[in-house]
């Protein structure tokens, strides 16, 4: 079937807030038109890929098919639009990178950095996401360059070696362990923790060493970046698992210590993803060439 890009846009809208007129207001087209131009995509699929009912539409599993490639191509269409305007302007290229927060709190700045000194001519779009939802976006054409944690799940995709980390404890000054040095799982899961968003690989991997332990984890706060673990672990509302790269900068402004963790999950690898070496582009793979290189 062939489909015009504003008739997929619309579709991706409507399925996005589970209503047509939600998605007509969204792309401004009349509800009228709006109707007609979802009918007609029906038509040349020859399957229905709405369930309409009282309080709006859900996909059918057609429907879900078409979301994924419409995604796909839209994505596509709008990186080829902005790599055109970009070299209107003089910049050679664009080159997409999603990464999970570990990797972006220890490395990819100064590597973007000193690859961009590199190519002064080149941009890098950066995007932070749960190691997971890296997996999809490159699976779906939505990133050039993905960067996940080696324990994910990524089929279909070609990973190479990028680099180690190792998690370490974070307690506020005053608090009962601040004379450790070092701490066992165990004992770590017997306090309350403040955690990155579910999702992550630290949380996941919180989640898993409780679960192995035949024991609940304490999650008293959930918030969205290492440096507001830091600042509520400072102001004594649980501990954080973090790796040491993040505390590291917050030990020098924030009342923190750091305990070494004693577990066997505490050193993890990283890895950078794509789908094929070989459909990249010239910017892109200087880009993977660069990222792994050693440090």
């Amino acid at each position: 079937m062939s489909a015009d890009l504003k008739s997929l846009r619309l579709f991706v809208a409507v399925a996005d807030h589970g209503s047509i007129s939600e998605g007509a207001k969204r792309c401004h087209i009349a509800l009228a038109a709006a109707s007609k131009r979802i009918s007609d995509l029906e038509a040349r699929a020859r399957l229905p890929l709405l369930v309409r009912h009282a309080r709006g539409v859900t996909l059918t599993s057609a429907g879900h098919g078409l979301l994924l490639h419409a995604r796909a191509v839209l994505s596509a269409m709008d990186r080829l639009g902005a790599e055109l305007d970009d070299f209107q302007n003089g910049v050679a290229g664009v080159v997409s990178i999603t990464a999970n927060a570990s990797t972006i709190a220890q490395f990819l700045p100064a590597q973007i950095g000193s690859f961009l000194r590199l190519h002064p001519v080149l941009k890098i779009d950066l995007q932070e996401r749960a190691s997971t939802e890296v997996v999809k976006a490159v699976q779906a054409g939505l990133a050039d360059i993905g960067v996940i944690e080696g324990n994910t799940p990524a089929e279909g995709l070609e990973c190479l070696p990028y680099r180690t980390d190792e998690l370490a404890v974070v307690v506020a000054r005053d608090h009962p362990l601040a004379r450790r040095r070092r701490i066992g799982v165990d004992e770590v899961l017997s306090h309350d923790h403040i955690v990155v968003r579910e999702g992550t690989a630290l949380h996941r991997v919180l989640l898993s060493a409780a679960l192995e332990a035949g024991v609940p984890l304490k999650v008293r706060m959930q918030v969205g970046s290492f440096d507001m673990v830091c600042r509520m672990v400072e102001q004594g509302a649980g501990i954080g698992v973090l790796p040491y790269a993040a505390i590291l900068p917050q030990l020098q402004i924030l009342k923190l210590r750091c305990l070494k963790l004693d577990a066997p999950w505490a050193n993890r690898r990283h890895l950078l993803c794509v789908r094929r070496q070989q459909e990249l582009t010239v910017a892109a793979r200087s880009v993977l060439e660069h990222l792994g290189l050693p440090d």
